[in-house]
């Protein structure tokens, strides 16, 4: 009976290895689409500022 119980905590620590690891993964992904979001909202800001301050001329 205890080899049994060994493998089912061996199995639950894989299970919660494994939750943890998507858990971080889709953190990360979710962390680099805020920043590439973020990118994008400064690029628009500057792009705006230099138009406004360079009176309307765009390249």
């Amino acid at each position: 009976m205890k080899q049994t119980d060994r493998w089912g905590r061996y199995l639950a620590l894989g299970f919660a290895a494994a939750t943890i690891t998507v858990l971080l993964l889709v953190g990360l992904v979710v962390a680099l689409i805020a920043a590439g979001m973020c990118a994008l909202c400064v690029a628009v800001a500057a792009r705006s500022l230099r138009a406004l301050f360079s009176g309307g001329k765009t390249k």
